[in-house]
């Protein structure tokens, strides 16, 4: 039931009260014309780590794909819709079911591999490293009420974070360290990497 609130709350903020200029979007506009250095270094990194969340998801989720709905094509579609497309899942998708594994064996072998998850850090830390080009609050926060955009996906990253957390905590209640899963994008994956018996 909290999932479904979330997924509607987050509906009714991006089509109602997301603030945002009532013609076109700034910073949805540099980003289609690849004007990078236009945009915050904060912006950029939360926007490009939207593109990594649903990485992490596809690691954790088709890990244990053996639930009711098949996860694989809500970790997909994550890609493009963050939050609006997990949520669904974990709302309803979940629902346990008698069925073996659904992700081939050669896809699980990638993502339980020390190296794939070594490769997601190594993508996390990179896009943080955009930070060091200097950012700002003051700068985040206007682009905030300036862009629909980016309000909306501020409220999704954070979902996304709540999610990833949900995650370990539902497939992986008995895993060590399972703390570090509350350190945004890295922690469930460092909680993957850490333990032997997540794999």
């Amino acid at each position: 039931m909290k999932f479904i609130l979330v997924w509607l709350l987050l509906l009714a903020y991006a089509v109602f009260f997301a603030p945002g200029s009532e013609g076109s979007d700034p910073v949805m506009d540099n980003v289609f014309a690849g004007n990078w250095t236009a945009i915050d270094p904060l912006v950029l990194t939360v926007f490009n780590s939207l593109g990594i969340f649903p990485l992490v998801f596809l690691t954790i989720l088709l890990r244990n794909d053996r639930w009711k709905w098949p996860a694989w094509p809500f970790s997909l579609a994550a890609f493009a819709g963050g939050a609006f497309a997990l949520l669904p899942w974990f709302a309803f998708g979940d629902r346990p079911a008698k069925r073996s594994l659904r992700t081939p064996r050669w896809i699980l072998r990638i993502l339980q591999s020390k190296i794939w998850l070594i490769l997601l850090l190594i993508m996390i830390v990179g896009n943080l490293l955009t930070l060091l080009q200097g950012f700002s609050l003051t700068a985040y926060g206007d682009a905030f009420m300036e862009s629909s955009l980016v309000s909306v996906m501020t409220v999704d990253w954070f979902i996304l974070w709540w999610l990833s957390v949900e995650a370990i905590n539902r497939f992986y209640p008995d895993v060590k360290n399972k703390g570090l899963a509350w350190m945004p994008i890295a922690g469930p994956v460092l909680v993957l990497l850490l333990d032997k018996q997540s794999s």
